[in-house]
């Protein structure tokens, strides 16, 4: 077969890497991240801020209202005022009752409280799962002394809340919540049953009791760090109920104090996944956290957004974590990055090809005893090479308004704009 022209050259190694062109602005090119409206399991990495926001506007067209949407983001006011603006223009003039809601908890407005939703099994789940985290060994008594704990707040009529819990914590005098136990309105035998139960006075070097008390302050001590209040008044918000009331719930998750409450986190996802919704990541570093493994799974009803300046690195400290994760996503979108490592990343996981190149020879032939050439003859020689798809200087290069876009469904690269 003729390669023909250097330009007929090209043709053929554009559609043997799958490689193709697109143009528009940011707001269009969302469209890469919404199939037939429905959202996609997406990365949008590199570029500035706002340039990543924008091409969430036709995400949230389509699915604001329509699905749950759970944003967590590491004190990203841009998104809290784009969300906020986007849901007052898409919902304006319907009756408030009638709107789907959009809450917010950051450490302006602590409305976010863990536990609430829960069942008791639930509840024991999740501070096992801490606990471990924390380095300690939970045994069969944690889940009396979890039990022993729920039962005072409901005989208090207080909700059983992370802020129930912190405040059953606070006493430091044992005396004092024993006596606070024994006036418990069901009564003396009841009261001394929670009491035993709680297991204060046991004499070993594992104690639950403490364990559970070690548990809750960490726990606090980071959700203080986001969008959770210390001040005894029980939050409205989390991931559990904002699925199950369809609502856009945005928590501001300080990725410095985080470690336990990711731990916690992942707890809220996996008892959501009864029904469709969208969960988006915004900046936050998940390396080493059980948030990781929930996404690697095939979850079928949580459609995983992550956008950052950097998607690599949010997940690990190397490219192996990103690039285990990258057969989960239908669409990766990636910006302009300033550093080849990365961009190398990117470059490895799209792939390679055989690029096909042409190299030219000039040759002429002379007779005996002939000054003047006899004939000239040109050669053309083809040979192939395994090249990236995408070099890691195009990422370098790329402008504001310009993309790689990567669809690994078809396998196929559009350069935008």
């Amino acid at each position: 077969m003729s390669m023909g022209s250097g330009r007929s050259l090209e043709k053929l190694n554009r559609a043997v890497s799958n490689v193709f062109s697109s143009s528009g602005d940011m707001v269009s090119m969302g469209s890469f991240i919404c199939a037939d409206g429905d959202p996609l399991n997406f990365v949008i990495s590199g570029g500035e801020s706002m340039d990543r926001l924008e091409a969430l506007y036709n995400l949230l067209q389509r699915s604001m209202g329509r699905y749950p949407i759970i944003v967590l983001h590491n004190n990203d006011r841009n998104i809290e005022r784009v969300f906020n603006s986007f849901w007052a223009r898409l919902f304006e003039g319907a009756p408030y009752s009638g709107r789907p809601q959009i809450w917010l908890a950051n450490t302006v407005l602590r409305d976010f409280e863990p536990f609430d939703q829960m069942t008791d099994i639930q509840i024991i789940s999740a501070i096992r799962q801490m606990a471990r985290k924390l380095d300690y060994t939970p045994t069969p008594r944690l889940e009396r002394v979890v039990r022993a704990h729920i039962e005072i707040l409901r005989q208090l009529n207080v909700p059983v809340t992370l802020t129930g819990f912190s405040y059953l914590c606070q006493f430091n005098d044992m005396g004092e919540l024993r006596d606070n136990i024994m006036a418990l309105p069901c009564g003396p035998r009841e009261a001394q049953r929670i009491w035993a139960d709680l297991g204060v006075g046991a004499d070993d070097n594992n104690s639950q009791f403490d364990l559970f008390r070690t548990v809750i302050m960490n726990l606090a001590s980071d959700a203080f760090q986001s969008g959770w209040s210390f001040d005894n008044r029980v939050g409205r918000y989390n991931i559990i109920r904002a699925v199950r009331e369809g609502a856009t719930f945005l928590l501001n998750v300080n990725d410095m104090y985080a470690e336990l409450l990711l731990e916690y986190l992942t707890e809220e996802l996996k008892l959501s996944c009864w029904r469709h919704f969208l969960l988006i990541i915004d900046g936050i570093s998940i390396r080493n956290s059980q948030i990781i493994n929930f996404l690697r799974q095939a979850n079928p009803n949580c459609h995983l957004g992550i956008i950052a300046d950097n998607a690599v690195d949010v997940l690990g400290q190397n490219e192996e974590p990103f690039l285990s994760m990258a057969e989960r996503f239908n669409t990766i979108v990636i910006l302009k990055h300033n550093t080849g490592k990365v961009a190398s990343v990117f470059s490895e996981m799209i792939g390679k090809y055989e690029h096909t190149k042409v190299e030219e020879s000039r040759g002429s032939g002379r007779g005996f005893f002939s000054i003047l050439p006899r004939d000239i003859h040109k050669d053309k020689h083809y040979s192939t090479e395994n090249r990236y798809r995408v070099m890691p200087e195009e990422i370098i290069a790329l402008g504001p308004g310009q993309a790689i876009i990567f669809n690994t469904d078809n396998d196929q690269i559009i350069h935008y704009n």
